[in-house]
């Protein structure tokens, strides 16, 4: 899948249909939710080794603007701090040298679609933004800053005009992260990566799933 052409397609989709809602009445907002998830890392396939990230809980809080009921724009930050490492079946000394403990967080912003309903919203929507993460509990630590984007979908319900729950499941990308960083104890430099086992340093796309529930607080202000 070409992912910057499938993330500028839903960029498109979304504004298109934020016009065609703009001039239909309804209320501004401003929504701060507070959110508890859980990630999970699929298997990442390098060149000569696999990378894995364990299941991690993810907090996370975002802050929702409405300009019109159908459509708003998002900031969403979140951290989380799971085990990582990288994996040669011929060499098991390789998971050794490269298992830490990271620190992922993660500040991404874009706008999210809803259709125009009562107490129930369900909703699309993508971000953009970026992922740093660094190593913890290692002599040496390192970090990195990369792109990230993302594509959300779940449903909101509101108990009342100010308070309500959103369950949210996200698709997020990471692209071109090398086996070479500090997502997986690797200075960056490389001193200490053990190419001897794994081979050269290669890069891939990490992608992660992330499922939350959140408590949502809603300030409104009726349009004149």
């Amino acid at each position: 899948m070409n992912q910057p052409a499938f993330m500028r397609n839903l960029f498109v989709l979304l504004f298109l249909l934020s016009i065609l809602q703009q001039n239909a009445s309804g209320q501004k907002s401003f929504e701060i939710i507070a959110s508890l998830g859980r990630t999970y890392t699929p298997s990442i396939a390098y060149q000569n080794c696999t990378g894995h990230i364990d299941p991690s809980f993810t907090p996370s809080i975002s802050f929702l603007y409405h300009p019109h009921p159908s459509w708003g724009f998002e900031i969403a930050y979140s951290g989380s701090k799971p085990n990582s490492w990288l994996n040669d079946p011929n060499n098991n000394s390789v998971s050794t040298y490269t298992y830490s403990t990271i620190n992922m967080q993660r500040l991404l912003a874009g706008i999210n679609y809803s259709p125009r309903l009562k107490a129930i919203h369900p909703f699309i929507g993508c971000l953009i933004g970026f992922t740093h993460t660094v190593t913890t509990q290692t002599p040496m630590t390192a970090s990195k800053t990369g792109f990230s984007w993302a594509c959300q979908g779940g449903v909101a319900y509101y108990f009342s005009s100010v308070i309500g729950l959103r369950l949210d499941a996200a698709f997020i990308s990471t692209p071109n992260i090398s086996n070479n960083s500090a997502y997986f104890n690797v200075d960056k430099n490389g001193a200490g990566f053990p190419s001897f086992a794994v081979g050269d340093p290669s890069e891939a796309n990490i992608v992660q799933w992330n499922i939350s529930l959140g408590m949502i607080v809603r300030f409104m202000k009726t349009k004149k």
